[in-house]
């Protein structure tokens, strides 16, 4: 390699790492940042960011065509997100679908430059505690103050955005968000910084406290799937020496699989809670609510406003309906449903390769394994409840998963820098 082309590939996964590390830091001071940005007439500062994902994205792309060639995998990766454009402007306005791209660009930056990432994980592996950190305390502090941005909202043009979420368990009590945009943000990212750094402290008993500080973090934000995520991973996180690879590697497919089930099972069954007592009935609500409502609304979308085989497209549910189609819209609260109305049922066979892939992990084999097979895990059980790929930090974490089980029966350490980008690596580490 020239001289020029190693500066080159310098600066090039420098830009992609900082874009990475630059986005999740907005995310995890939305709340904050929002206010504070707005008050002094910065507020598109805010965005920047995400300009910063696009513009590693398509720069990492097009590096990787001129490096590696245009393969057979390359030219699928390259169809398939023309393709939910191309449909969805069939059924929505074209500000619509460029907002559902908007929102899933965290998603598409994750597969996009999930190599580089993998590549670089010891720097990675760096910045989580801090992030930890911050989230943590953010919500642990909220339990005894009051936050100025809560409940605060601006206007973006003629749209109303909600910068920071103010609102309430069943019970009375408030959902709290910390310094993050929403409780269910501050939840997901207490979950991943906890798995990421509890994995890599060689410390038993640091490693306990860590993720002790994690659950109890977590709590007040009243997020039942991260709970229930954090209920499956905390055995494996704290007993991973212990514990038989053979049943874990089956763990990811068997949830995923359920999240696939449950859905479909709405188009041919209704669902009635057999629970009498009150207190049950209340935490088991969104559950029946999701059997009985969300999902099959979710499949009425799809068949009378899309394509049943071909989907809606980009931006043909979540949250760009609530800026453009209210009266149809949809949160699919299921990572499987999301995808069954965007691509429609020809993303099954997707599905089915992807779990398949899981049943190859090692999550035995490296610290980095079993930090990825932790993540996945929880993404496949809070998947179940949610669509997970339109929240900014489990987005940008499913698409280095798909890039990530994409490489199986490669292992992380297996993505190995090459020596200018070990250069690289002591570069934006110092």
């Amino acid at each position: 390699m020239t001289g020029a082309a190693a500066h080159r590939l310098l600066m090039r996964e420098r830009f992609v790492l900082f874009a990475g590390f630059a986005f999740i830091a907005v995310t995890v001071l939305a709340g904050p940042l929002r206010m504070y940005l707005s008050l002094a007439g910065l507020l598109p500062l805010i965005y920047a960011p995400n300009l910063l994902l696009l513009l590693a994205m398509v720069w990492q792309i097009v590096a990787d065509v001129q490096d590696r060639g245009f393969t057979a995998t390359k030219l699928i990766a390259f169809v398939i997100p023309c393709y939910a454009l191309g449909v969805a402007l069939q059924f929505v306005a074209p500000v619509q679908a460029a907002m559902g791209f908007y929102v899933l660009l965290p998603f598409v930056y994750g597969i996009a430059c999930g190599r580089v990432l993998l590549e670089h994980w010891c720097v990675v592996g760096r910045i989580f505690p801090l992030f930890w950190l911050l989230v943590v305390a953010g919500v642990l502090a909220n339990l005894a103050v009051d936050y100025p941005w809560e409940g605060f909202g601006y206007r973006l043009g003629s749209l109303e955005v909600e910068g920071s979420r103010q609102w309430y368990a069943a019970g009375g009590g408030k959902r709290l968000a910390g310094f993050a945009r929403a409780s269910f943000d501050a939840a997901v990212q207490i979950q991943v910084a906890g798995i990421l750094l509890a994995l890599q402290t060689r410390s038993t008993m640091l490693r306990l406290l860590v993720w002790l500080l994690t659950i109890a973090a977590i709590l007040p934000t009243n997020s039942k799937g991260v709970l229930l995520a954090v209920a499956v991973v905390t055995p494996v996180l704290l007993l991973r020496r212990v514990l038989p690879e053979r049943p874990l590697r089956a763990l990811p497919a068997l949830f995923g699989t359920i999240g696939v089930a449950l859905p479909v099972a709405t188009l041919l069954f209704v669902f009635d809670s057999p629970l009498r007592d009150p207190t049950l009935a209340n935490a088991t609500h969104s559950f029946y609510d999701r059997l009985n409502y969300m999902w099959p609304e979710a499949w009425a979308l799809l068949g009378e406003h899309g394509n049943w085989l071909l989907g809606r497209g980009v931006g043909g549910i979540g949250t760009a309906q609530t800026y453009f189609e209210p009266a149809l819209f949809n949160a699919g609260d299921n990572l499987f449903m999301y995808w069954f109305v965007v691509f429609g049922w020809v993303a099954l066979p997707g599905f089915v390769l992807l779990l398949s892939r899981s049943l190859r992990v090692r999550p035995h084999q490296t610290v980095a394994n079993m930090q990825f097979y932790c993540l996945l895990l929880a993404t496949l059980v809070y998947g179940v409840m949610t669509n997970i790929v339109e929240n900014a930090v489990s987005a940008l974490i499913c698409g280095l998963l798909v890039r990530w089980l994409s490489a199986q029966p490669r292992t992380t350490s297996q993505f190995l820098p090459s020596r200018t980008a070990a250069v690289a690596v002591r570069a934006v580490s110092s």
